[in-house]
């Protein structure tokens, strides 16, 4: 059996992550830590909603809270997360939490290979390849919508509007460098980061942001993001 492509998928986010990382601070040990801790503290997931409602979403999905999951998956899109989009494809055209729909799965995959990403370029193609022409007819006509509510025209542009609020709130006129920030963690226990990580201008400057997650997505290794034969769908029986 082929392996589940969230399996595959949970495994390249985790990689990209901890590659961006280590490759932006591989020199200083203490940097890396602090970059962890940056990416996982409440205050940065707060004001990053693709990435909370991401994490949200995989944690209730790997609990088999698929409402849930769906719900938080839906939340991310709307901020242009391509992750999450390709989850909600996944879940669709399996019909995991939900009655399936290879077209509405087509629709999402298609979505979430809107930026090029190598990931979703090779599950939308795939879902293409299985759908009958009349399915493929139907996925045009109601891809539109969604493209219209969470393609990256509109979703960005969402995403760059929240930045902008939560780094006038976060940072203002403030000192950002030579400062000890205490924020909540996952748990809610209080960690200290240094300032000049948390305040890095990648994750506040809204374009930066932007580039800095389609880097982490477009150079990710590609021996953890291939995609093999799709698991036998009883609707093919």
């Amino acid at each position: 059996m082929a392996t589940p492509m969230r399996e595959r998928f949970r495994q390249f986010a985790g990689a990209a992550l901890l590659i961006a990382s280590v490759a932006t601070f591989a020199s200083d040990e203490g940097r890396f830590t602090d970059r962890q801790a940056t990416l996982s503290s409440k205050a940065f997931l707060d004001a990053h909603p693709d990435m909370k409602f991401r994490n949200e979403g995989l944690i209730a999905y790997e609990e088999g809270r698929f409402d849930e999951a769906r719900d938080s998956f839906l939340k991310a899109a709307r901020f242009a997360d391509k992750p999450s989009q390709a989850m909600l494809a996944e879940m669709a055209w399996k019909g995991i939490g939900q009655p399936a729909d290879r077209v509405l799965g087509y629709v999402w995959a298609d979505l979430s290979a809107e930026r090029g990403y190598r990931l979703f370029i090779v599950l939308r193609e795939t879902y293409w390849g299985h759908l009958a022409p009349e399915d493929r007819t139907r996925a045009i006509e109601i891809g539109q919508p969604v493209m219209d509510e969470f393609g990256d025209a509109v979703a960005r542009t969402r995403l760059t509007k929240h930045l902008r609020k939560a780094r006038w709130t976060m940072i203002g006129g403030r000192p950002r460098k030579n400062v000890t920030v205490i924020v909540p963690g996952p748990s809610g226990m209080p960690i200290r980061i240094r300032g000049h990580h948390f305040y890095a201008n990648e994750f506040w400057e809204p374009e930066l942001y932007h580039k800095w997650v389609d880097q982490l997505w477009n150079d990710a290794p590609t021996g953890t993001v291939e995609i093999g034969p799709l698991e036998k769908w009883d609707g093919d029986e």
